[in-house]
């Protein structure tokens, strides 16, 4: 599939229709060459399939924009200090990201831009009867799910689009309720899983293989929905009756996990090799390096300094740093995932001796590797499901379900352990002794095992242990000012969410409230 990524879909609008009303139609409209638009675009089942790659092209961004700057940084698992000049990155780690915060802007466009995306091929490709009609609409709701999956979690209540608008339309769309937007998110991947194949048809070598490996699959929707339903048990809806339905996914998703569909990888390390792109993972971001706009930017995004013997471009260097609970005996180095995670010490291939430097996130970085030809170029993709994040979540479920951890939620759990050189856990082990304890390990575990990931804040938020860790967290390792260190203040439920951006709310001035607590 990477060989199609780079396809965008535009529209054409607004001067066009302004000429074309005083001249003659026929004298004027010349259907472009170079940069079709949607009205000359849709014409055969090739150029449908170049329409859902453009979805696909619309996450390339995401792991950078959603899951970085904003999942990671509002979690503890980076500290950023408070800045003394204006950096979005600041604001968001340090909750002090206002509606006119770049970064929730460009955030907020990238999901919906994939939103818009899907719908238009939505529309374009109700006149086909090819035989993938259905799996293409499938793969168009599986991402537009994935995307409002997002906006619901940073934003709450958020407009549902489901159809190309007019920008008048676009006015009067209001924001729906919460449960509303996670029904629709539902609706979607329920479609998705109903008409995704488990697996494509894949010939070594042949294009088919470069257009299908990496699309998304029926599994890959039953996993997100399972994610969505787990979602929905914790907070803010707290539906105890989604529970048994993220059971029933996530059943289904570990049973057809095998070498040539998913597993967990027995070396961490091989996950983010570009080797092993879309071998061990349920769904991932597509990329490839080329110097072509489809390279990974996450190694340089999360890195420090890079010595030349690591990469021929260093890291992006924000000003943040990595928590004392990932050194120590917080994260002791028996565990495989600390060193494949991230780097504390820099040496010198060939002498040994040490390099200076700061501690860093390397897990993206493939040392030494060749061919990249700017610091966002990185070959390697980004997952977004994993199998290993399909483990965790049954064993959480079990436990909920149950007055004490069952014995198949400590066989999950074990699943990661043991491969990540730990001691597995026995029905006599403190962390089996009750539901409480048990779910605090599978917490700690998803932290050590997704770390930089995006995935640790919204599963503080969804397990209702985001005000208490992160007030702690902050008033423990951010500055002295009257905004940080001991003076931090105590967060509260407004701090769940973010603002909506400015830009937004003056689409249609007075239609749309702010969330509560910000301006």
């Amino acid at each position: 599939m990477k060989a199609f990524t780079r396809f965008i879909c535009t529209a054409a609008l607004g001067l066009s229709g302004a000429l074309a009303s005083s001249c003659k139609e026929d004298i004027l409209y010349i259907p472009p060459v170079a940069n079709n638009t949607v009205d000359e675009f849709y014409k055969n089942e090739t150029q449908v399939n170049q329409g859902v790659m453009s979805i696909y092209n619309g996450c390339l961004s995401l792991p950078e924009n959603s899951y970085w700057f904003l999942a990671e940084f509002r979690s503890d698992n980076v500290a950023a200090d408070v800045a003394t000049v204006q950096r979005d990155y600041s604001d968001v780690s340090n909750f002090n990201a206002t509606s006119q915060t770049q970064q929730l802007q460009a955030t907020w466009t990238d999901l919906y831009e994939i939103v818009y995306r899907s719908n238009v091929l939505l529309e374009r490709i109700q006149p086909f009867t090819f035989a993938r009609v259905e799996q293409f609409k499938g793969e168009a709701r599986f991402l537009r799910a994935l995307a409002y999956f997002d906006l619901v979690r940073y934003w709450g209540p958020v407009p549902i689009v489901d159809k190309t608008l007019t920008i008048e339309q676009s006015k009067t769309i209001p924001r729906a309720p919460v449960a509303d937007v996670y029904k629709f998110i539902i609706d979607d991947l329920t479609f998705a899983a109903e008409s995704l194949p488990s697996t494509y048809v894949v010939t070594t070598g042949s294009a088919t293989d470069a257009s299908n490996k990496g699309r998304a699959t029926k599994w890959a929707a039953k996993a997100l929905l399972a994610k969505v339903y787990l979602t929905m048990y914790g907070y803010p809806l707290r539906q105890a009756s989604a529970l048994p339905l993220a059971k029933q996914q996530l059943m289904d998703v570990y049973a057809a996990a095998s070498p040539t569909t998913f597993s967990v990888a027995q070396n961490f390390a091989d996950l983010f090799k570009s080797a092993n792109d879309n071998r061990y993972s349920v769904f991932e971001i597509q990329y490839q390096s080329g110097n072509t706009g489809l390279g990974n930017p996450i190694p340089w995004q999360q890195g420090q300094v890079f010595p030349t013997f690591w990469s021929p471009f260093t890291a992006f260097a924000a000003d943040f740093t990595l928590p004392p609970a990932l050194f120590g005996a917080n994260w002791p180095k028996i565990d495989k995932r600390k060193a494949a995670t991230l780097d504390s010490v820099i040496r010198n291939p060939t002498t040994g001796a040490i390099v200076a430097g700061r501690p860093q996130f390397t897990k993206f970085l493939e040392k030494g590797v060749t061919g990249v030809q700017s610091r966002t170029d990185y070959p390697n993709n980004f997952p977004i499901i994993r199998f290993e994040d399909v483990v965790l979540m049954y064993a959480e479920v079990l436990n909920e379900e149950a007055g004490s951890p069952p014995a198949m939620a400590l066989t999950l759990i074990n699943q990661i352990r043991t491969r990540s050189g730990l001691a597995a856990f026995t029905a006599t082990s403190p962390e089996a002794a009750t539901k409480d304890a048990f779910r605090a390990a599978v917490l700690k575990e998803r932290r050590y095992e997704f770390i930089a990931e995006g995935q640790r804040w919204h599963d503080l938020v969804r397990t209702g242990n985001a005000i208490s860790v992160m007030t702690a967290f902050k008033r423990a390792t951010t500055g002295t000012t009257p905004t940080g260190g001991a003076n931090f203040r105590q967060l509260d439920e407004h701090d769940l969410i973010f603002p909506i951006p400015i830009l937004e709310l003056r689409i249609n001035p007075g239609f749309w409230e702010q969330n509560p607590g910000y301006n």
